[in-house]
């Protein structure tokens, strides 16, 4: 069977080679239409054990360094240094037709390098020299595969009507509900006015805004981990992970939608009446 190379495959490639982890914000359409830009719903952000732990204890910090990351990938250069909670990355722009398409970040060492005292260790001169070569590899990909399907847009592309812009809406949601996604950052993704997406979304879906799509499928997620792991997380800790940051609008959130309280719900879920 020939093998067929995609972003994501690439991706996981170098994932090995270099013992890191390696991520890609998505800033362009093509990767939600073209098969060569695929990446894996853990491919997107940081996902490992490290940044999951650090996400539910450092709260909006995280998202705000995010935030000033991508400003600075704007300006095209590659960057690199430690987040607020000491992990060292190396991020690496694209840039398509004057505007950023993506941004990859290479480093927050999954494998062997341990965390101590809470950060993770800053890799060697060697290293750094073999994550900037991956990037560049990663960044000449992304550029070939974005000129190659803008030249296939004239006659091969997919009708933008209200039932694409859902599809893409779920798409989005089921990748990052866990984080802080806006209807703003999937049109921007999408190249459209939020004015325009959150409307056609709202036909497509039978009323429903992109908010409400998002709860829906916070909570839906919230049930299996109210029923599976009560034992091992807190209620509070269920909702960080499922995107609410705030334990009480959680406990209302669900309390709206369940008639009862998180709480209450493993009790009757796990038959524990105690």
């Amino acid at each position: 069977m020939e093998a067929i190379l995609n972003l994501g495959s690439a991706m996981r490639c170098f994932e090995r080679e270099l013992d890191a982890a390696v991520n890609c914000e998505v800033l362009h359409p093509a990767f939600m239409e073209s098969k060569a830009l695929a990446l894996a719903p853990d491919q997107y952000l940081h996902d490992t054990a490290f940044c999951r732990a650090s996400k539910l204890a450092a709260g909006g910090i995280c998202f705000a360094n995010k935030a000033r990351s991508k400003q600075i990938a704007a300006l095209g250069r590659p960057f690199s240094g430690c987040c607020p909670n000491g992990v060292w990355d190396y991020a690496q722009p694209v840039i398509f037709e004057g505007r950023p398409a993506a941004v990859f970040y290479l480093g927050s060492f999954c494998g062997s390098a341990g965390a101590e005292n809470g950060s993770l260790p800053v890799p060697g001169e060697e290293r750094k020299r073999e994550i900037r070569a991956a990037a560049r590899f990663l960044k000449k990909f992304v550029l070939l595969e974005l000129t190659l399907w803008q030249e296939s847009r004239p006659g091969r592309r997919k009708k933008r009507d209200d039932s694409y812009y859902l599809e893409q809406c779920e798409n989005f949601i089921e990748r990052s509900y866990h984080l802080d996604p806006a209807l703003s950052d999937l049109a921007e993704i999408l190249r459209v006015h939020s004015g325009h997406l959150g409307p056609a979304i709202r036909r497509a879906s039978g009323g429903r805004t992109f908010r409400e799509l998002l709860t829906a499928r916070r909570l839906k997620e919230a049930e299996l981990l109210l029923r599976l792991e009560s034992g091992r997380y807190s209620i509070g800790e269920i909702g960080r992970r499922c995107g609410f940051a705030d334990s009480n609008y959680f406990s209302t959130v669900f309390r709206r939608h369940y008639g009862c309280a998180p709480r209450a719900f493993v009790k009757h879920a796990t038959g524990n009446s105690e």
